[in-house]
């Protein structure tokens, strides 16, 4: 190699299934806000929530809830778009679940909260940026 010459870097081939962090934080936000304001909802029906079309019941939300449903909504903004969520959703399913902090089932009509160790970090980060 002359004095001219870079390295070559040894970089991790990215595939288009990857997930960059922010893409999994972006995720797991997301999924974390609609366990918290609408728990039964399927994982798809965040940009419903995000785009102000509230079900009945949300008008017996606590001011709690309202705050953290305005800090999603600036947080999460670019997640409006139904395909886009939907996209990443797709994604997130292929992880490998030791990676994921949420279960999604199969058919996309639920997902759980899991209980492990690294969840507890992540859902208290979470509760902080939407307190």
């Amino acid at each position: 190699m002359t004095q001219t010459q870079r390295p070559q870097q040894h970089t991790p081939y990215r595939s288009a299934n990857r997930l960059s962090n922010r893409q999994l934080f972006t995720i797991e936000l997301g999924l974390y806000l609609l366990a918290e304001l609408l728990p039964t909802a399927p994982p798809g029906s965040l940009p419903t929530l995000l785009n102000g079309d509230l079900p009945p019941n949300s008008t017996t939300w606590t001011a709690r809830q309202r705050r953290c449903l305005d800090r999603g909504r600036m947080l999460l903004g670019s997640l409006c778009q139904r395909s886009g969520w939907n996209d990443l959703l797709d994604r997130y399913a292929q992880l490998a679940t030791a990676q994921q902090a949420f279960d999604i089932s199969h058919d996309r009509s639920q997902f759980n909260a899991k209980t492990v160790g690294f969840f507890r970090n992540r859902a208290f980060t979470f509760r902080q940026m939407l307190a």
